[in-house]
């Protein structure tokens, strides 16, 4: 589950508060199930619920939320956009909650037999669909409370994980 690995440090990069602190950010995989055909080779694909539980966070939510959808648009771009995401939240206080994200994964793992060399090559095959027009290098997340305040406040930054 190599996606699973590469959102959570996607995450712990863009997001200020797990960047101080990645022992917040507890990762889970929830309603997993492996697809596979039968034939000569064993290629099949991970399906899977990942659970990311954020504890005591006390940003903004943006922060989080922005981060992850980009990385969506790249690395699960067929996610069914109403289903793709669900979360549960409690109110620790009027400052910080505990935040429960689900995300449904899908992962293809490519699995050849040589019968004749006695071996099976395994490829993880992460597919990465690069958003077009749009190369920055690094992104600035711009948080603005109201139409009413007149200036956005920088709430987040990260680089862009393959430079643009």
């Amino acid at each position: 589950m190599k996606k699973l690995h590469l959102l959570r440090t996607h995450l712990i990069n863009a997001v200020p508060a797990l960047a101080r602190d990645p022992e917040r950010l507890l990762t889970f995989v929830e309603e997993g199930s492996i697809e596979f055909r039968r034939g000569p080779n064993l290629t099949h694909e991970y399906q899977f619920t990942a659970q990311l539980v954020l504890t005591d966070f006390s940003a903004d939510l943006d922060t989080l939320i922005v981060p992850l959808l980009q990385w969506l648009a790249e690395y699960q771009p067929d996610a069914d956009p109403a289903q793709a995401i669900s979360f549960e939240a409690e109110i620790l206080s009027h400052k910080s909650v505990d935040v429960a994200l689900r995300v449904k994964l899908t992962e293809r793992v490519l699995a050849k037999v040589d019968c004749d060399a006695g071996r099976i090559k395994v490829d993880h095959v992460l597919a990465r669909f690069e958003a077009t027009g749009c190369p920055a290098p690094r992104w600035q997340l711009l948080i603005r409370d109201s139409a009413a305040d007149a200036d956005y406040t920088l709430a987040a930054e990260w680089d862009n994980a393959h430079g643009g």
